[in-house]
């Protein structure tokens, strides 16, 4: 009896030293120790009840569930497009994503080593501005997330992977629709200038510094130096200066033509850097405008020939060949590859069946196909592929792009395959048009078959605020530049219990921290009363409804009805007046009774009531829950493989109010004995 005695003073001893210990594993160095009630403070980088564990890099979310109306793409660790290593702090990003946070979407096939991985906001930069206006795309959530392929002259495809035919003119058709007569790009260029040079820059390409005082000869060769211009077999333009001027500025203003001969239909500008050019006063020294617009077709393969993108070579019809791409009366057989030569009488579109069936011919005399819809290609003998909204392209506005009005086939995230007419999409994506972000398959199915794929508009809806409906909407503006990606991003929503953008995370069981104190329980107080005691209700938390509740009811039939939601593990439901057990929950004149939360913890939201046949029933907080809720109940760590807490010595599971329990949340302090002493106070030395 002596002995057992004893250990029960030694077990006492040991429970009132739990609470004078330090905090957990002392913090593992990483964080303060906030002696009072054993929490760790983490430093910057750290986290977990004992900062044992690493948090990893930030940046704006690939998806996520709005926290506002179109307020999405928020801060989350991974961006939300990985898993974060917890031991490293370091992200383990979705295949096809790159960067410290996952921020970077990757190239396909790295370009396939015919172009550069650009970013939406420096692709933006490199838009030629010969062609046009040029935006700038820098504000929006993705100018620097969202990347693709810049191809290299002669390549193209979102990857890069198809080989550019030859383009050129179609030797059948020699005036335009209103019987006007074809004719070459010209541009006029105005400089005025004492001194200096200048460069000129076409589609991306930029000569060398020309002089001032350049002959017509010297400016010719420096434009066709430029890799953008098609001279390799004939003069690829033709530079002609006015009268007997013979340089290519002077200091009244001289206005010289360039005529591009070997590049057709409506040109980028020339676009002028003058920076360098001396004028003879405060003006713009070169002004550069366009004359006539090229009105040439630049089809590939002339629109005479089947283009092979594998090799970027032309097969020709019968009747064309390869042509020299001068004017009619001096158009001859030539080493363009086009098929723009014709080499007999044509008297009938191509094919054993004209147009392959899939389209009219023009008849006499350009023997032109006009494919029917859904048909492309000179003998409209290859399909089109569905068109979405580009994952990639240069912005139509500041700020603007991915809208309807520039949709691409594949949305430039697949190739076309022509035979079928069906897009072969990049790896994570999916949709007839390659429109939609596929959810990650771990291996075990889409969201690891613990979630539902859905698109940002869908997440939106499901929005919660602790626990209830938000009400929140994402992308209800049609056609809106801050929502373009309403429908094409998709993202996981797990089941209860995971989490991860792949759902492939487990997630443990939450409650209060046993060793804070000074913490209240939620309650909440409803009021009911009904003349003819007939009456019925319901009550709603976290958008779980229970079964009618009638005014007959006592407090335990209450208390049953709410522990039977799902969202209610525990709550204690009393009589505020009369006080006595067993009578009716309403009164003819009026009577409130209280529920208590006691698990789930923390201020969760008001209860609501519906349904309601009553003359009178009102709900209101009469104290605000302060107790934490938190995962593991800060006194364990997550195993995010099993959904189990690993409690830190001296905690176990509880019933949610910090006793001995069935909730494995660490919410618990548990005995600790000395067993060495309690051998030694047994006798046993």
């Amino acid at each position: 009896m002596a002995n057992a005695a004893l250990v029960v003073a030694l077990v006492a001893m040991a429970l009132a030293g739990v609470s004078a210990n330090s905090c957990p594993n002392m913090c593992n160095g990483h964080g303060e120790c906030k002696n009072a009630e054993r929490v760790c403070t983490c430093f910057d980088g750290y986290t977990g009840g004992d900062c044992s564990l690493r948090l990893c890099p930030t940046h704006e979310a690939w998806v996520d569930v709005a926290q506002g109306t179109d307020d999405a793409h928020n801060e989350a660790e991974c961006s939300n497009m990985g898993i974060c290593d917890t031991a490293t702090g370091t992200c383990i990003c979705r295949t096809g994503f790159t960067g410290a946070a996952c921020e970077r979407m990757e190239c396909g096939s790295a370009c396939n080593g015919r172009g550069t991985c650009e970013s939406m906001k420096n692709f933006a930069i490199e838009m030629d501005p010969g062609a046009g206006s040029t935006y700038s795309y820098t504000a929006m959530w993705d100018s620097e997330m969202m990347h693709g392929c810049s191809c290299d002259d002669g390549f193209s495809g979102y990857d890069c992977s198809l080989f550019d035919c030859p383009s050129g003119d179609d030797p059948l058709t020699t005036t335009d629709d209103a019987g006007v007569t074809q004719a070459n790009e010209v541009q006029q260029v105005t400089c005025t200038a004492t001194d200096g040079t200048f460069t000129l820059t076409f589609r991306g390409f930029t000569t060398g510094p020309i002089s001032y005082d350049a002959t017509s000869a010297e400016v010719t060769a420096a434009i066709e130096a430029l890799p953008s211009i098609s001279s390799d077999y004939e003069s690829g333009v033709s530079v002609g200066y006015s009268g007997i001027t013979a340089t290519a500025c002077t200091s009244g203003g001289h206005a010289w033509t360039v005529e591009f001969l070997q590049d057709f239909n409506d040109l980028p500008l020339l676009v002028e850097d003058d920076s360098n050019l001396t004028p003879p006063a405060a003006i713009d020294p070169m002004v550069i405008v366009e004359v006539t617009a090229g009105t040439k077709e630049d089809d590939v393969c002339s629109n005479r020939g089947i283009c092979d993108t594998k090799t970027g070579s032309c097969t020709c019809e019968t009747g064309y060949d390869t042509g020299n791409g001068l004017d009619p009366a001096v158009r001859g057989y030539g080493q363009r590859g086009d098929c723009g030569y014709v080499t007999q009488t044509i008297t009938s579109c191509v094919g054993e069946i004209q147009c392959s069936g899939h389209g009219t011919c023009s008849g006499d005399p350009t023997y032109r196909c006009e494919c029917n819809s859904g048909w492309t290609g000179a003998t409209c003998a290859d399909r089109l592929c569905p068109q979405g909204r580009p994952w990639f392209a240069h912005p139509t506005a500041t700020d603007e792009a991915h809208l309807d009005t520039d949709r691409q086939e594949c949305s430039n995230r697949g190739t076309c395959d022509r035979t079928t007419g069906l897009c072969v999409c990049d790896a994570n994506f999916e949709g007839s048009a390659c429109n939609l972000l596929s959810c990650m398959d771990p291996g075990d199915g889409v969201c690891n078959n613990k979630g539902q794929c859905l698109s940002l508009e869908q997440l939106a809806e499901l929005a919660e605020v602790n626990g209830d409906a938000a009400g929140f909407s994402y992308g209800q503006v049609p056609n809106s530049v801050q929502t373009w990606d309403y429908e094409m991003i998709q993202g996981c929503y797990c089941e209860d219990g995971y989490m991860g953008y792949d759902c492939t995370q487990r997630s443990c069981a939450y409650g209060d921290d046993p060793l804070t104190i000074g913490q209240v329980n939620e309650v909440q107080q409803i009021s009911c009363q009904d003349a003819a005691m007939d009456g019925t209700f319901q009550l709603t938390f976290r958008q779980q409804q229970t079964v009618t509740i009638s005014v007959g009811d006592t407090i335990a039939d209450v208390q049953a009805a709410l522990e039977a939601l799902t969202t209610i593990t525990s709550v204690t439901v009393a009589q505020s007046s009369p006080s006595a057990t067993g009578v009716s929950i309403c009164s003819a004149s009026g009577v409130s009774f209280t529920v208590e939360f006691l698990y789930p913890t923390s201020d969760v939201p008001d209860m609501t009531i519906s349904s309601v046949s009553i003359d009178s029933i009102s709900l209101i907080e009469t104290l605000k829950g302060t107790k934490e809720y938190d995962e593991c109940s800060n006194r364990g760590i997550c195993d995010r493989e099993t959904g189990d807490c690993t409690c830190f010595d001296g905690f176990g599971a509880s019933d949610g109010q910090g006793n001995d329990g069935s909730i494995a949340n660490c919410g618990h302090v548990e005995p600790i004995v000395d067993s060495e002493a309690v051998e030694r106070l047994m006798g046993g030395g």
